[in-house]
């Protein structure tokens, strides 16, 4: 089996609806350099959301790689139950150093979601130790999200996320981010709060929210004051995300306790610390008869390969003089968000942090996408034709690129960001432009395609007309056609070869999008009409159309964009296509001078590609009859020793009937339909 199908048959992804992913072929990451991942087919896309807000200083970086390598040749890892290990006491100096002033210890765990469970289970023990049992609750925001485990589920407050585990979860008061309910939920209930636990500055995954100026200092006070832990959660917004290296240090803000993960490492390996004041980690400290002692713990905590890296990482931020670079960036990426996407139509607003952004699009006039609509996954689908790969919130399509990232990407992340946001938002249909396929209707590895797949030996020999009669003769057996011409120029302003092909099929069903993903009015090659439309081509949006079409019925019958080598992009041609979708080939040829070696050369491309040529078949494009007309097929299939499958003769009237009368006449079908036995 193929890469793309080991994932469907036995990977289970986060945060994925798997039934979708199920029915198109996954994009698959090979390797990265610098600011971009680069698939199995050797397609670079820029990484516009450092692979889920972890990577800091680009893929592959020499040092971090180096600084890995080296402590590999040491020691991988031990645990620090009992024990201590260089890198780990070398990363929480570090940390201690650049953090805000008074938080002095480091506990480590492996990740966002463990980081903030030890805040929580540190802070709610600290209150019990001082003796002070009422303190069982905990505050947050609305919207928030600090992650996954059971402990951090229930600070959180996104239905989607939250609702189906709320059984299991304890009671926490959530507020909005303004300065008279923080002040309200203080007065109400201050005497039985833990903690409180908030992103400072920006909520991540509830779309990019902004707190107002000023809210981070308030909550700090109003906790001293209180007797209240405030615990910053800056797992998404450290490590120079907001401008600085913490976003706390914007408000001038020490927390009780600082949770980091994410980019802690540079993006390498998982490693989390939970950082805490001294007069926290005092209350711990005790003879173990006294029952003081932190119970958690993870296996793999100051791992000394992520230990290593994130040393490493924060060398570099020193060395490269990361922060002093991020002003720059940060305003010309405002300046750009301002110019290209502030003002299409659908754009509500643009929240910006640092490299921290979040685009919510609505209707006209305001009003909100449905969850049904998912248009934020319709963006992110489109933009990766542009070779940028993003992630978005519900209607929130979110921008977060490593720091490292230059001026030329920053142009390129936007201008692709605001092309698939104009196409997305300009489609009338639904968000899919088919219907999800029922359980019975896709297997965890799909079947493989059944069809057949017509190239040509040049555009205008006569594919549209032979695709007519084969969908006619296919209905005419009792097969429930497909046709699927995935690119078609000229289309003004229809496709017009693509609607011929479904009158054909008797598919007045089927949307144009089905048959006809990509449409375009110039008539000239698909990789410049494209390219003129701002639109990129790729195989795997391709393959993954024609998969969803196939669905729709039992014989796919693909119609291909000119010649062999007509390129779809500059890097992608209908050979590839062909090779990618695994039907058997037809070659159309058009009966006329000059067509022997056009043919011999395709078939000598397909032959190198190890393609399955079925057969070649000539097609008398005019009445005008010429002395070659009768000798064409006998020479190519001397010269190639391909079968020819015969010569389908000029009808005036080129009507799905005649078309299939006279394919059933001049050569044998049972070669290109499948029998229904």
């Amino acid at each position: 089996m193929t890469l793309e199908e080991l994932d469907r048959s036995y990977l289970w992804h986060p945060f994925t609806p798997m039934r979708e992913w199920l029915a198109e072929p996954p994009l698959v990451i090979e390797r990265a350099e610098g600011n971009e991942l680069i698939d199995t087919e050797g397609r670079r896309y820029l990484d516009g959301v450092s692979s889920l807000w972890v990577n800091l200083h680009g893929h592959a970086h020499p040092a971090i790689n180096a600084a890995i390598a080296e402590q590999l040749a040491k020691v991988a890892h031990s645990t620090l139950l009992g024990l201590a290990s260089t890198p780990s006491i070398l990363l929480a100096e570090k940390l201690v150093a650049l953090a805000p002033p008074g938080l002095t210890r480091v506990f480590f765990s492996d990740s966002g979601s463990t980081s903030v469970e030890v805040a929580l289970k540190i802070a709610f023990q600290f209150q019990q130790l001082r003796g002070i049992a009422g303190r069982v609750r905990f505050l947050a925001l609305r919207h928030a999200y600090h992650g996954d485990t059971i402990g951090s589920v229930s600070l959180g407050g996104i239905d989607t996320f939250h609702r189906v585990f709320q059984p299991l979860l304890f009671h926490t008061h959530h507020i909005n981010p303004t300065i008279d309910e923080l002040h309200q939920a203080f007065a109400s209930h201050g005497n039985e709060l833990a903690a409180f636990v908030l992103e400072p500055l920006v909520q991540g995954a509830a779309g990019m929210l902004l707190s107002p100026p000023g809210f981070l200092r308030e909550a700090r006070s109003l906790c001293h004051k209180h007797g209240v832990l405030l615990v910053a959660d800056e797992v998404a917004t450290g490590f120079g995300r907001t401008g600085t290296m913490f976003a706390c240090q914007q408000e001038g803000v020490t927390p009780d306790l600082l949770a980091l993960a994410k980019g802690l490492s540079g993006g390498y390996l998982p490693v989390a610390a939970t950082m805490a004041t001294e007069e926290v980690f005092r209350q711990f400290l005790g003879l173990p008869e006294e029952r003081l002692t932190f119970f958690h713990g993870h296996s793999f905590g100051g791992n000394a390969l992520g230990c290593a890296a994130a040393l490493a990482s924060l060398e570099i931020f020193e060395r490269e003089q990361t922060l002093a670079n991020l002003p720059h960036k940060i305003a010309a990426l405002r300046a750009r968000l301002g110019e290209k996407i502030s003002p299409l139509p659908h754009v509500f607003e643009i929240r910006q942090k640092g490299l921290m952004v979040g685009i919510e699009l609505r209707h006209s006039g305001s009003r909100p996408y449905s969850a049904e609509e998912a248009i934020g996954a319709r963006v992110c689908r489109i933009v990766r034709r542009h070779r940028v790969i993003l992630r978005p919130l519900g209607s929130v399509v979110v921008l977060m690129p490593p720091l490292s990232i230059t001026a030329d990407q920053i142009d390129h992340l936007v201008d692709a960001t605001a092309a698939a946001i104009a196409e997305a938002t300009s489609e009338t249909s639904p968000a899919r432009s088919a219907p999800l396929p029922q359980p019975s209707q896709y297997h965890t590895v799909p079947a493989p395609l059944r069809g057949i797949f017509l190239v040509g030996t040049d555009t205008g020999v006569g594919k549209t007309t032979v695709g007519v009669g084969l969908l006619a003769l296919a209905r005419a057996r009792g097969l429930t056609p497909v046709p699927f011409k995935p690119v078609e120029t000229g289309a003004a302003p229809e496709p017009e070869d693509a609607l011929r092909l479904r009158s054909a099929a008797g598919r007045g069903d089927l949307a144009r999008e089905i048959i006809c993903p990509y449409a375009f009015p110039p008539p000239v090659a698909p990789a410049l009409a494209a390219e003129q439309a701002s639109t990129r081509l790729t195989l795997a949006g391709i393959v993954a159309a024609a998969h969803r079409a196939a669905m729709h019925g039992d014989f796919l019958l693909v119609e291909s964009a000119g010649g062999v080598l007509s390129p779809y992009s500059e890097d992608l041609t209908a050979a590839d296509l062909a090779a990618a979708l695994g039907l058997p080939l037809l070659l159309i040829a058009r009966n006329a001078l000059g067509t022997i070696n056009h043919t011999a050369l395709a078939i000598a491309e397909l032959r190198r590609r190890h393609l399955p040529l079925t057969g070649v078949l000539f097609v008398d494009t005019t009445a005008v009859s010429t002395p070659d007309r009768a000798h064409n097929p006998r020479l190519v299939r001397a010269l190639t020793g391909v079968r020819v499958l015969g010569t389908l003769p000029f009808l005036p009237v080129p009507t799905p009937d005649g078309l299939a009368a006279a394919l059933r006449l001049n050569l044998d079908v049972d070669v290109l339909l499948p029998s229904l036995s």
